[in-house]
């Protein structure tokens, strides 16, 4: 008599090392978006892989923020979203605003990344994904690999966010699936709208 057993029968400890366990409770990921307040967060020294342009107060701003979260685990959509960064750097600056990108690996794998080529914009190493997670970007119960094949390493999903002086988020696009661009002209027309206000309300 033979037995058939299926892997969702076995035992955590039973199954072998290529796979892994499954999530026993799953809390899809619920990124903030437009209206939303963003949580406080910190940039320590240690983690800073690029100073350049690096506001010294990241909560007591005159400029809008574009916030970018990034992955070198990403495959050829990280060097993709790379460059979309580079080519927007200077159009956030001249509506007013600066740019931050989030890096989840340390230097060493950001400059593999990046070929050792410097960068126009802070980077800012997010360790254990503490600040893509207050963003609602990154969930280890809805680990990536469930939507996009080819990725399997615990990373964020792929945001960008725009917070006025004030901290509130007047533009996000997220990325669920890998397949879009940053839509560049609605987000600076919120980095110019998002100056502007702060402007007039001083």
């Amino acid at each position: 008599m033979s037995i058939t057993y299926r892997y969702a029968d076995l035992p955590l400890e039973t199954l072998p090392e290529r796979f892994n366990a499954p999530t026993l409770r799953r809390n899809k990921l619920a990124p903030l978006h437009t209206g939303d307040v963003t949580p406080d967060f910190s940039l320590p020294a240690a983690q800073v892989i690029n100073a350049a342009g690096l506001p010294e107060d990241i909560h007591g701003r005159s400029r809008p923020l574009v916030v970018a979260f990034i992955s070198f685990h990403w495959n050829g959509y990280a060097e993709k979203r790379l460059q979309e960064l580079r080519d927007l750097h200077a159009d956030i600056q001249v509506m007013g605003g600066d740019l931050l990108v989030l890096s989840d690996e340390d230097s060493t794998f950001f400059n593999i990344l990046t070929n050792k080529q410097p960068v126009p914009f802070p980077v800012v190493w997010d360790r254990q994904h503490k600040i893509a997670s207050q963003f609602g970007i990154y969930s280890t119960t809805d680990p990536i690999w469930d939507r996009i094949s080819g990725v399997n390493e615990d990373v964020p999903t792929p945001g960008i966010f725009v917070l006025n002086p004030n901290g509130k988020i007047v533009f996000d696009s997220i990325d669920l699936y890998f397949e879009k661009n940053i839509p560049a002209r609605d987000l600076l027309s919120a980095v110019y709208a998002a100056g502007h206000k702060s402007e007039k309300a001083a």
